[in-house]
């Protein structure tokens, strides 16, 4: 590349996109599995056994920030509690010129675009090709001294006369890429955006996307995600079951919307955790389990229409206002603080009223022992519904328990995370859902509706 255009590409203001805010793009949320040669032949209940799996595997890496000063990390540093493994969804994207094709797994829980590239001193196992930045004749490696790089906050310049920025993004439980953060055109569908900066990685340790992604788009709120590169003020998307092979749908730009007739439609304020700048980051008040509200003594507003006073629910009540709960679509199951989990398990054990199980062959905590001769469908179990600032997010039965046929058992799609940490909204309590983030005015809307129904 000629010094004129590495100067051009330089010289964009800011972080670059080359589109209206007022454009949108589709894209196609395809499941891990469905283009996994190994997967072809899977059941739902081992498809659904993977993803848990995944997900057991991305919380490793769950870890607090304890005791670390806000001001002393910056906006993108790798605050994210969850390892970079998982990666639910991958969308199809190109890079270069010409275009290089590659898959990448979508993140709504960091920033950093990237994917892995020639030559690789220590790189997980993909299935397409790695991307060769010298064949592309708009890539441009991005210098030490600007201030992109500088929003990193592990970053190095290169040796001798590289003056390159070298980065390292580390994940919590250890796991990093490293490589060269540089500047290209990224292409979706059939739009081109000049000057987006990504990792170039040429090391990936700790955890890694599954080979199917050749890296990973992150969707947060920091100024390195496709989001804010593009200027996007709103995205929604919608996800089909963990199991299914139909593919979901992202929208990202002004046709962004959720629709208006689906059925407990609430709107959300995004707030903001210093330990977490990137996050999509929600106000968790409490649960309730059962069809109404009797009484709840967290501290919100009035809720939204939703359930209907009555003797027969329980409310629970934790400390989850000091830890609230993040957005994440990489992760199948949902992940309750120790606390706040451990009183929804006492809870609804005292619902259900089955005899616990044991043994769960989808590798899951709390399960109910299924009675001889009675269909899943047709065993009672109450509604949880989440008080997000005091707006109610009511959970139905088939977002909250999976049927574990081999063992002859329900299980809850919920995990405990560890005492004080962060919850974790997963995939499987999304399904079809649409989920509309409003960055303009910060807020995220939830709409049980099809996806068939975004547009």
């Amino acid at each position: 590349m000629n010094a004129a255009v590495l100067l051009l590409l330089l010289a964009l203001p800011g972080l670059p996109a080359s589109c209206a805010p007022s454009r949108s793009f589709r894209l196609e949320l395809a499941s891990v599995d469905a283009s996994a040669a190994d997967a072809a032949n899977l059941t739902e209940h081992e498809l659904l056994r993977r993803a848990i799996q995944r997900s057991r595997y991305r919380l490793a890496g769950i870890s607090m920030a304890r005791g670390e000063a806000a001001s002393a990390r910056k906006a993108v540093v790798a605050e994210t509690p969850i390892m970079p493994a998982g990666g639910e969804y991958l969308v199809k994207l190109g890079i270069g010129t010409p275009p290089y094709k590659f898959t990448a797994a979508i993140d709504t829980a960091s920033d950093l675009i990237w994917t892995q590239c020639q030559p690789c001193a220590s790189c997980y196992h993909q299935v397409d090709p790695l991307f060769n930045p010298r064949v592309s004749s708009t890539y441009a490696a991005l210098p030490c001294s600007s201030d992109t790089c500088d929003e990193l906050d592990a970053h190095r310049c290169g040796h001798d006369d590289d003056e390159s920025c070298q980065y390292t993004y580390t994940y919590s439980g250890n796991a990093t890429t490293e490589g060269t953060l540089a500047v290209d055109k990224l292409v979706i569908g059939e739009d081109a955006f000049r000057g987006v900066a990504f990792g170039c990685s040429t090391s990936s340790t700790g955890g890694a996307p599954p080979p199917q992604a050749s890296g990973v788009v992150g969707l947060g709120r920091g100024p390195l995600s496709l989001v804010s590169q593009l200027s996007v003020r709103r995205f929604t998307y919608c996800l089909p079951p963990p199991a299914s092979r139909i593919p979901g749908k992202l929208v990202l730009g002004a046709d962004a919307d959720a629709a208006r007739n689906g059925t407990n439609r609430i709107a959300v304020p995004m707030r903001r955790d210093p330990r977490y700048p990137s996050y999509y980051y929600l106000n968790l008040d409490g649960l309730l389990i059962g069809d109404r509200v009797s009484s709840l003594t967290t501290k919100t507003t009035a809720p939204a229409p939703a359930p209907t006073p009555s003797p027969n629910a329980t409310a629970v009540v934790g400390d989850a206002n000091r830890y609230g709960m993040i957005i994440d679509i990489a992760s199948t199951i949902t992940f309750l603080e120790a606390s706040l989990y451990d009183e929804l398990a006492d809870d609804l054990e005292e619902e259900i009223r089955l005899p616990r199980g044991t043994g769960s062959s989808l590798g899951l905590d709390l399960c109910f022992i299924l009675p001889d001769g009675v269909a899943f469908d047709r065993v009672y179990v109450p509604p949880v519904s989440l008080a997000f600032d005091g707006r109610w997010l009511r959970l139905d039965k088939a977002r909250l328990f999976a049927e574990d046929r081999e063992s002859g058992m329900m299980c809850l799609m919920v995990g405990r995370a560890e005492e004080g940490s962060v919850s974790i909204l997963g995939n499987f309590q999304q399904q079809n859902m649409q989920v509309l983030y409003n960055l303009r005015r910060g807020r995220v809307t939830f709409v049980q509706s099809p996806c068939g129904a975004l547009r």
